[in-house]
């Protein structure tokens, strides 16, 4: 008779599941970096507990052992609804899978598991950025965090600088008055003037109904005015080459001519 394989003869390592109760489950204060872990005003967040009341949790939980007790390290959002389940829905929980850190994980690795175990809600770019500044002050360099993610060094110093931004502009970012992106390129471009023109930017999109500010809302510079002058005029002076004139009715240099006059509407 043939020796039957199963899935212990084809692993590669182990990594056992069990399950905890959800009462011994721990949760260090300040860990998390999310805003907040779980909001049943929110539709995801209150989805996510009626999915868990109905077919339990199906992602583990990620723990590690600290003076015999189990702490979460990823899945805090998951840990909250699934109390919130038991106790506002009426759902009876016994228990809920886990696993614990790598046996020879340190501290850097249990906080950058937030990021790249984390397989539910995305992190907003303010949560990415306190995982950065917590790798950051483990010691870690700008590079080796982007290389660990799969994002540009730039990108993650970006980030780093928006965390590191007055409290004024993070609110902003917070309340989704404007993006992340939006607020990065204007610290990068105004410096210590950033709070009072994304402030000036908010008002502006308010006064016209809008709950977010966008590149519409900045004020004009005259350098800028007079870059995209120029911009337009080496467009137009490509468009008006002899060598490219019997070309302009090719799919690029028509959506080069649209451009132009794209251009031109707006610097108007």
């Amino acid at each position: 008779m043939s020796k039957k394989y199963g899935i212990k003869d084809a692993a590669i390592g182990r990594s056992d599941i069990f399950k905890m109760a959800p009462e011994h489950i721990h949760v260090r204060e300040g860990w998390n970096v999310r805003d907040v872990d779980f909001d049943p005003f929110d539709i995801d967040d209150l989805s996510l507990a009626r999915s868990i009341a109905e077919n339990g949790v199906r992602e583990p939980l990620t723990v590690v052992w600290d003076d015999g007790k189990a702490f979460v390290t990823n899945g805090h959002r998951r840990l909250s609804a699934a109390r919130y389940a038991a106790k506002e829905l009426g759902t009876e929980i016994k228990a809920l899978p886990c696993q614990t850190e790598d046996r020879y994980s340190n501290e850097a690795d249990h906080v950058l598991s937030m990021i790249v175990r984390n397989s539910g809600k995305p992190l907003s770019p303010l949560e990415q950025a306190r995982v950065f500044k917590r790798l950051i002050d483990l010691g870690w360099s700008i590079a080796e965090i982007a290389r660990r993610v799969g994002k540009t060094p730039q990108w993650v110093g970006e980030l780093l600088n928006l965390q590191a931004a007055p409290t004024e502009i993070t609110n902003m970012v917070k309340s989704g008055e404007v993006s992340a992106s939006l607020a990065v390129q204007t610290i990068a471009r105004e410096k210590s003037r950033a709070p009072a023109v994304l402030s000036t930017a908010v008002a502006k999109a308010k006064a016209e109904g809008k709950s977010r500010a966008t590149a519409k809302h900045f004020e004009s510079r005259p350098a800028k005015q007079k870059a995209s002058s120029n911009l337009i005029k080496a467009a137009e002076a490509v468009m008006n080459a002899p060598a490219i004139k019997p070309y302009r009715l090719v799919s690029p240099f028509i959506e080069l001519a649209e451009a132009i006059d794209d251009a031109k509407s707006g610097a108007a």
